[in-house]
Parts: structure tokens; C-alpha cells; sequence
């Protein structure tokens, strides 16, 4: 009687889905390089042209108020393209966590179809008497199941109250500097 938990055909098969997990796990993260990438170089482009234009603007000025009124005139774009690059990075590597993730749950998925048939089989050929055992250890795989899914929804959560703190912390910004760019701007010098 051979009481092999394991065969060659489980090996093999380990073998071909952790193969196609890396595979999976690399095309992800290429991707997500590849849009931060772009993203990057983006916002590189349009932050050349902006100092080209601001610096254009400051070779004008003749005196203070100008100065001040360019300065500001350059400072407002700046702040929302800046919120606007954080947002969208902030989306490529949410992307990523969540495709991260679902690889990873559907890893443990299979992991635990695994560990279930070889439990399975475990009962099938264990000697009478060891019941005992046998119970335990379906036991001690269905608490680790709970835990699991109990971590995984906590997690979960806790990303959905960040997200959340993002983009109201991003809306605060916008606020504060479009209030910053419609208050009226002061005059200098004049105090007669």
C-alpha cells in the first residue's frame, strides 16, 4: 500500500502554478513600471514647460508687484498639477496592490484546495485511531482559514479608509489653493 502524501503529478503541477504566479506577478509589475514610467516622464514635459514659461514671465517684470504677481501667477498651477501627479501615481500603485492581491488570493485559493485533497486523502489512508488526528488537523486548517479571511477583510478596510483620507486630503489641498489663487491679492507700497 503506498501511503505517499504527496506524488510526482502534485510536484509537477506546484511546479506549473508557481511558474505562472511569477509570470503573472512580473507582467503586473512591468506594467506598473511602464505607467509610472509614463506618468513620470509626463509630468517631467509639462514641469520643462512650465519653468520655461515662468522664467520667460520673471525676465519681464519691473518691479516687485509684478514679480509678485507672476510668482503667483506660476505657483497655482504648480500646486494642482503636483495634487494631480499624486493622485494619479497613488492610482497605478493602487492598481497594482489590488491585482497584487487578487493574485494572491487566488493563490491561497488554490493552496487550500491543495492542502483540503490532502487532507482528504489523509482520512482516506490513515490507520483506524488516529480519527483524533485526523479531526485535528482539519481543525487547525479551518481556524487558519478564518484568521485568514479575518486578516484579508481587516486589510481590506483598513485600504478603503486610506483611500478615503487620500482623497480627502487631496480635495483639502485643491481647496486651500484654489481659495489661495481667487483671494485678492495685496498692494504693496502704497500705504498712504
Amino acid at each position: 500500500m503506498n501511503h505517499a502524501i504527496v506524488n510526482p503529478d502534485q510536484v509537477l503541477n506546484a511546479v506549473k502554478t508557481s511558474n505562472a504566479m511569477f509570470a503573472q506577478v512580473a507582467a503586473t509589475s512591468f506594467d506598473a513600471i511602464e505607467k509610472q514610467i509614463d506618468l513620470n516622464l509626463k509630468a517631467m514635459r509639462s514641469s520643462l514647460a512650465d519653468v520655461a514659461e515662468a522664467s520667460n514671465q520673471m525676465l519681464g517684470v519691473k518691479d516687485y508687484q509684478e514679480f509678485y504677481a507672476a510668482a503667483q501667477h506660476n505657483t497655482q498651477p504648480l500646486a494642482v498639477k503636483a495634487t494631480s501627479y499624486a493622485r494619479k501615481a497613488y492610482a497605478i500603485n493602487a492598481e497594482t496592490a489590488t491585482e497584487f492581491a487578487r493574485l494572491a488570493e487566488h493563490q491561497v485559493a488554490e493552496a487550500n484546495k491543495s492542502v483540503a485533497a490532502m487532507i482528504n486523502e489523509m482520512n482516506k489512508t490513515a490507520p483506524s485511531g488516529t480519527e483524533g488526528v485526523v479531526a485535528l488537523v482539519k481543525s487547525a486548517f479551518s481556524a487558519s482559514n478564518t484568521a485568514y479571511e479575518a486578516v484579508n477583510k481587516a486589510t481590506k478596510q483598513v485600504v478603503d479608509m486610506v483611500e478615503a483620507n487620500v482623497e480627502a486630503v487631496a480635495k483639502a489641498g485643491e481647496s486651500v489653493v484654489n481659495g489661495a489663487a481667487k483671494a485678492p491679492s495685496r498692494k504693496r507700497g502704497s500705504a498712504e
